[in-house]
């Protein structure tokens, strides 16, 4: 039997949106989700918020999301929101690419959104 779907971890550095928009290119982000995105925040152990990433709706349940790891690079994922079964309502990465640098992050975070 294979092993129920976990909480997916989101945390990193704190990041201005609109850079990040910028350094993806706003075709890319076109491209992934027709221009829509939401700003992922993240709250640390003090009660602060803070914005670390964007995520991009794609289709059938599933969602790019691009956030600035400690490294100061980002972290591209593929992940689907379980609807049905066990699982439903957890979230499974179903693509991940670490150490993704600026000049390239609208082109992996493309791929990462054709699944098919």
């Amino acid at each position: 039997m294979k092993p129920l779907a976990e909480t997916v971890i989101r945390e990193g550095r704190e990041l201005d949106p609109k850079i990040l928009l910028t350094q993806m290119g706003h075709m890319n982000v076109f491209a992934i989700s027709g221009g829509r995105g939401s700003v992922i925040n993240y709250t640390d152990s003090e009660g602060e918020t803070y914005p670390i990433g964007v995520s991009f709706p794609v289709a059938q349940n599933r969602s790019v999301e691009v956030t600035l790891d400690w490294t100061d690079l980002y972290l591209v994922r593929r992940i689907r929101k379980v609807v049905s079964g066990q699982a439903k309502g957890s979230e499974v990465v179903e693509a991940e690419h670490f150490g993704v640098f600026c000049d390239v992050v609208g082109d992996v975070a493309y791929f990462a959104s054709c699944w098919k």
